[in-house]
């Protein structure tokens, strides 16, 4: 797959003509309206009985936190590559104009990782021509909706009334962490996380699965389960692969 930076996206301009800004204050105001009617109806939504409420990890996860990495005096500056393939299939980027909705998943993804490296102490994230750049690091990722979660999907889709169980949604994910320093040995490392659990408060599986934790979201769709992803199972994912290679690093 084509590897992407950060340099591939254009950059937006963070101020426009005053006779724009005064023609759009209309339609800015209108749209906060809208935003603010959307939510107080998704809030109404969010109390649903069939909608999900919790994430949790398979049993045993060691979760890993920012502050338990060792100490370094400066961290690698490396430049950072994350490639993403979301149900089996590349998020398209390019052409810009083109891009469907799914890519700020890709971007999110990106931005994510910039921060989850940096908050390790071990990394420093900069551009690829960066003169004092000491390599990459590259990302490869995949997830996929569990084959059970999606035939219990069709099930309840084709008749509800015979599958009035609660849906629990399981994700595959795999990842690939990718050290290319210079003048180095390349080193690679996969985390142990590949499975995620977004349920309920009474879900079965609950039971026999590890840190419960209550979220929340404002729509019921993929972008709120892709939020949890990456704000719990994305950052342990490269925690835990990091947390492989801190004693391998120079």
């Amino acid at each position: 797959m084509e590897r992407r930076g950060i340099d591939s996206v254009p950059p937006i301009p963070t101020r426009l003509p005053n006779r724009i800004s005064i023609m759009n204050t209309k339609t800015t105001l209108l749209a906060a309206s809208v935003c603010a009617l959307s939510l107080a109806l998704s809030g109404c939504a969010y109390d649903h009985k069939d909608y999900p409420r919790e994430s949790w990890f398979v049993q045993p996860t060691i979760v890993i936190e920012a502050d338990q990495f060792k100490k370094v005096e400066e961290p690698l500056k490396v430049s950072l590559v994350v490639n993403y393939l979301w149900e089996g299939r590349p998020i398209v980027t390019e052409p810009f104009d083109k891009r469907p909705a799914d890519w700020r998943e890709h971007y999110g993804l990106w931005l994510a990782s910039e921060r989850y490296l940096e908050q390790t102490g071990l990394f420093k994230i900069v551009k690829e021509d960066e003169e004092d750049r000491q390599g990459e690091v590259v990302i490869d990722l995949t997830r996929a909706m569990d084959p059970k979660t999606k035939a219990a999907i069709e099930a309840k889709k084709a008749d509800p009334d015979n599958h009035p169980e609660k849906i629990v949604y399981e994700y595959d994910m795999t990842m690939k962490m990718t050290v290319k320093l210079k003048d180095k040995p390349e080193l690679e490392v996969s985390p142990k996380t590949d499975h995620m659990f977004i349920g309920h408060e009474d879900s079965k599986e609950k039971e026999v699965g590890q840190d419960p934790k209550r979220f929340t979201f404002s729509y019921f769709n993929n972008m709120d389960f892709h939020t949890e992803f990456v704000r719990r199972f994305y950052k342990q994912m490269v925690f835990e692969s990091v947390k492989q290679l801190e004693n391998k690093l120079p």
